[in-house]
């Protein structure tokens, strides 16, 4: 082989290696981006869900605390329906703002998460509608136990259904399954 053939094969030889290294540089550079591009997007997934969810909560700790305040109110024979009231219109706003939150979880999800939302919300309106009730009552001969019976049994279904949904969440945001018994 004379010497001119032997430089252009190792020459081509030489190109061929180049073009061949970097094609499988560009294809891993390329991958190891999209990777990262892939990590990025479920970061702000899970942010933007992060914070669906807090949007959700604070507003529904707010509505049962208020609910919970308006209760001991109409309690006893000393109730102060004033309070009650002020109370009740404090829960009612925030469950408008509950009701906002969940339309917003409905979008986000995932399904546990907006199931166990919704089984708050429904939670918080009937124990406010139960309250409105016995506060209409209160000037009844007969004082009806059973809005207060119901009132107490509520207070417990809001706290297990908020519990729930706060665990949903977490499960969610942590992209593990709902414990089967905390499913709302």
């Amino acid at each position: 082989m004379d010497q001119g053939l032997a430089a252009l094969l190792g020459a081509t030889v030489g190109v061929l290696g180049t073009v061949a290294a970097s094609a499988i540089s560009s294809g891993a550079a390329r991958r190891q981006l999209e990777g990262q591009a892939k990590v990025e997007h479920a970061h702000w997934r899970r942010q933007l869900r992060r914070d669906a969810y807090s949007a959700f909560l604070a507003p529904a700790n707010e509505t049962r605390t208020a609910l919970k305040s308006a209760g001991r109110a109409l309690i006893g024979d000393a109730s102060d329906v004033t309070e009650a009231d002020h109370r009740l219109r404090i829960a009612r706003d925030q469950l408008v703002l509950v009701q906002a939150a969940w339309a917003g979880l409905a979008i986000e999800g995932p399904d546990a998460v907006e199931r166990a939302a919704h089984s708050v919300h429904v939670a918080l309106h009937s124990m406010h509608t139960t309250l409105l009730a016995w506060r209409d009552s209160l000037g009844a001969a007969d004082r009806d136990v059973g809005l207060v019976e119901r009132h107490a049994v509520e207070v417990t279904l809001v706290s297990e259904r908020l519990g729930g949904f706060t665990a949903a969440a977490r499960a969610a945001l942590d992209g593990t399954d709902v414990p089967s018994g905390r499913r709302g």
